[in-house]
């Protein structure tokens, strides 16, 4: 420490020491340790204000399902509408590989896997849980016509690391994060009375390993999709900021529209309330172009 200057520690301790500093630091902390259906209410409604009651009753209540076909014949899987937009965003390849990073339970893998019929490319529909894992397979495999499903390959892999050994691996990711999946919080007791805030923060951290793992897994001018069923911003906006702070002129955000979508900082949110029923769902866009410059919208 410099001559006449101040640690971090002794700079914060005369504010901790006073009594707004000491409430100030209680209330993030109670915040941080609070639990159960109050403190998840409490957390909601300081984030959504007025709206969070009728957010939270359409939460509750029916989703808007609908029965995807992905092959014509096979038994169709009941998703949200939203779901499908996410894996719908995704531009495909003409040829080349395409990674669907945490792909259980197979939803969104099988939208993609029924748009890889007029491209060459192949599909790797990775999930690190082998008992996710399992499902994954059991959901494409009765519901993919034996050619998509011969164009479809399971991985187990971290998709957190898998950018050690596979860089610019791919010409388009989805990466749909495990998340806090509010709704399916509020139909569970159990996960209701467990819930805290600061699983918030830890699930932020996993998504940005996942985020920036998969950004260098990404071609030059491929595509990538980010999407989550969390309402915080903290695990949607906030993470695509890190990403485009650390990659700078290599990232570009892209547009995206759908008429029952709330715009947010660098995508979309579908929200029950206002869509239909469909969501909580986030998505973002991006594309990686090479060269120097500023993370751009496009």
């Amino acid at each position: 420490m410099e001559a006449g200057g101040l640690g971090a520690g002794a700079g914060l301790q005369p504010v901790l020491d006073s009594g707004f500093g000491s409430r100030l630091y209680s209330s993030l902390v109670k915040k941080l340790k609070a639990q159960g259906r109050e403190a998840f209410q409490d957390y909601y409604r300081e984030l959504f204000g007025e709206r969070w009651d009728g957010l939270a009753a359409a939460l509750a209540g029916e989703s808007d399902s609908l029965p995807f076909v992905a092959s014509p014949g096979s038994e169709p899987y009941f998703m949200d509408s939203a779901s499908v937009f996410a894996a719908s965003a995704l531009d495909l390849p003409e040829e080349g590989r395409i990674l669907d990073a945490c792909a259980a339970p197979g939803g969104k893998t099988l939208v993609l896997a029924s748009r890889l019929e007029p491209t060459r490319a192949r599909l790797v529909a990775n999930e690190l849980s082998a008992d996710r894992r399992r499902r994954l397979a059991a959901v494409l495999d009765s519901r993919l016509s034996p050619a998509l499903r011969a164009r479809v390959e399971l991985s187990g892999r971290d998709a957190a690391s898998l950018c050690r050994r596979m860089p610019s691996s791919f010409a388009a990711i989805l990466l749909d994060a495990p998340c806090s999946s509010e709704r399916h919080v509020l139909a569970d007791p159990t996960a209701l009375s467990a819930w805290k805030a600061s699983r918030i923060r830890s699930l932020a951290q996993r998504q940005w390993s996942l985020l920036s793992s998969a950004f260098l897994m990404l071609e030059p001018g491929g595509c990538l999709v980010y999407s989550t069923c969390a309402l915080s911003p903290a695990e949607n906006d906030a993470v695509v900021e890190r990403l485009i702070r650390k990659e700078g002129g290599e990232l570009a955000i892209e547009a995206l529209a759908d008429p029952r979508s709330e715009a947010t900082l660098h995508g979309i949110r579908f929200l029950p309330d206002r869509a239909g029923g469909a969501g909580p769902m986030y998505v973002c866009k991006m594309r990686r172009v090479p060269g120097p410059g500023r993370a751009q919208a496009v």
